[in-house]
């Protein structure tokens, strides 16, 4: 398995002219350093072009090479009992910390080709960190011999760099939403008196972080892009990647879902999983069309005006399950915001023919928020009994702006509620991807709400974009972290749980 560090970065193009910007994610300090280490020996040789790494790390405290700028506040060993590393390095500046919330850049690019000097070269992180922060509605300025930003006397940003044979690492720090707290340990860059300030104590908005780093690739492609364009490249961590599906019981499932003309949740939304799920003889089956009325950027499936319900359909359906022998079938839909109870009919009717020729099957369904239409939506699902009934939440409230625009957080919830207080005997279930730039704290809260309307079941997984034109993955969440979330979510009371890096709303339902 190879490390972040050990993964070397090559051109797709032959444009040496073209900026590389890759997203890492949260990764940790020492490996990034190690990463800058390697990506510098390699744009010194030219076997890669200018690139730069976006980064948030863990809670890390460094310490610069001018060592009378390096001022503890907490004994060492005291910071690494708290969780908090320190690591000793030879950039310029003096102590600072990094840690989640907090925007990290680091340039590996040759000033010589760009035709900058060194003092020019901070200059130009000063510009671009002053039009990111505007863009955010902070109004920052440098100040004259302190490398940086601040709001008044207040720093929000720090630069710290090094240049090798023309070549630059290390890089700026802009503090976007992370806990001040940790500068507290310390004297910011030596300067005794400093207070930290970020954008969120500013303005008192949070931002999803994809948004900002999309925000600053564009001002790093606009100031050194020598030819106005970038790569945004994202490493897929070894736990993400499977083989291409293949073997007897994959093919099976195609050519029994194919020959019936129906619709897969797995097809239309690249699911990872269609391999293992296929090879196992389940799918999930998408209704009411392949053609969305929203446009979520967390989706690939296809949005526009779609065609009338297929009033065969659910005949179609009973046949999967029959010549499958489903023991438990998951139904889902696109959004149908044009029909007068969001298509609520046909997942009834496809629950109701299915049980003619499949008595013993057991039904889970999935479904849109019926956002105009929710209490006739649940009536009419009453014919439909029993079953359980799932409804996706997605993400954290404050993504929905920029993840599931045609959606609204607390008409979710309002779903889910009101079908537990419809029909108490069912299980009700929601699921949330992480990886979007979603806090720890919202998700906690996401999953607290969840139980405060009675939601039974929660599936737990890592965002992975589906097509070129959906949202950048932000951060590759671990396995373990994963086992983590599912711990809480059992501790809060969840009595069905799935979490892991692969865990989508309908895998392994059946359990």
């Amino acid at each position: 398995m190879k490390s972040v560090a050990e993964e070397k970065v090559h051109s797709n193009t032959g444009d040496k002219n073209t900026l590389c910007i890759r997203d890492c994610g949260l990764i940790c300090f020492k490996e990034a350093l190690d990463l800058q280490h390697k990506l510098v020996e390699q744009r010194r040789a030219g076997e890669i072009r200018d690139t730069v790494l976006i980064v948030e790390h863990p809670s890390v405290i460094t310490l610069g090479a001018r060592q009378s700028a390096n001022k503890l506040l907490v004994e060492r060993e005291t910071l690494v009992q708290k969780g908090i590393d320190v690591v000793d390095i030879r950039r310029g500046g003096g102590t600072t910390a990094h840690n989640p919330g907090q925007l990290v850049f680091y340039p590996i690019i040759n000033l010589q080709e760009l035709k900058l000097g060194i003092s020019e070269y901070i200059r130009q992180l000063e510009a671009i960190g002053m039009e990111l922060l505007g863009r955010l509605g902070v109004e920052s300025e440098r100040k004259k011999g302190f490398p940086g930003l601040w709001v008044a006397e207040k720093k929000i940003a720090s630069i710290g760099v090094r240049v090798k044979k023309f070549v630059t690492f290390h890089g700026m720090a802009i503090n976007i939403q992370n806990d001040l707290d940790i500068f507290k340990a310390f004297v910011p860059c030596g300067l005794d008196d400093v207070e930290m300030t970020n954008v969120l104590k500013e303005t008192g908005d949070k931002h999803s972080m994809n948004t900002v780093k999309k925000l600053l690739s564009e001002l790093l492609t606009k100031h050194f892009a020598a030819s106005g364009e970038s790569q945004i490249m994202k490493k897929l961590p070894s736990w993400l990647k499977r083989p291409l599906p293949a073997g007897a019981g994959f093919k099976a499932t195609e050519k029994t879902i194919k020959s019936l003309g129906l619709d897969t949740i797995c097809n239309s939304a690249n699911c990872p999983n269609r391999g293992q799920c296929w090879e196992r003889g389940t799918a999930t089956v998408l209704i009411l069309g392949n053609i969305c009325t929203r446009n979520c950027k967390f989706c690939s499936v296809s949005s526009g005006k779609p065609q009338p319900p297929d009033s065969t359909e659910p005949q179609r359906v009973a046949q999967l399950a029959k010549q499958m022998r489903l023991i438990y079938i998951v139904i889902t839909s696109v959004d149908r915001d044009d029909l007068p109870v969001g298509g609520a009919e046909q997942f009834r009717d496809c629950i109701k023919e299915t049980r003619k020729l499949c008595p013993d099957t057991k039904f889970e369904i999935l479904t849109p928020d019926f956002r105009d239409c929710q209490q006739g939506a649940v009536n009419i699902l009453a014919d439909a009994l029993p079953f359980v009934f799932a409804h996706n939440v997605e993400t954290v409230p404050s993504l929905y702006p920029v993840a599931r625009s045609g959606g609204d957080y607390q008409v979710s919830l309002r779903l889910l509620e009101m079908v537990k207080k419809s029909y108490s005997d069912i299980q009700t279930k929601s699921s949330i991807m992480l990886g979007l730039g979603e806090t720890e704290q919202e998700v906690i809260e996401v999953l607290r709400d969840l139980r405060g309307v009675g939601c039974d079941r929660i599936t737990i997984g890592q965002y992975l974009k589906p097509s070129r034109e959906s949202l950048e993955v932000v951060e590759y969440i671990t396995p373990d972290k994963f086992d983590w979330w599912g711990q809480r979510a059992a501790e809060l009371g969840f009595g069905w749980v799935m979490s892991s890096p692969f865990t989508r709303s309908s895998y392994f339902a059946e359990r």
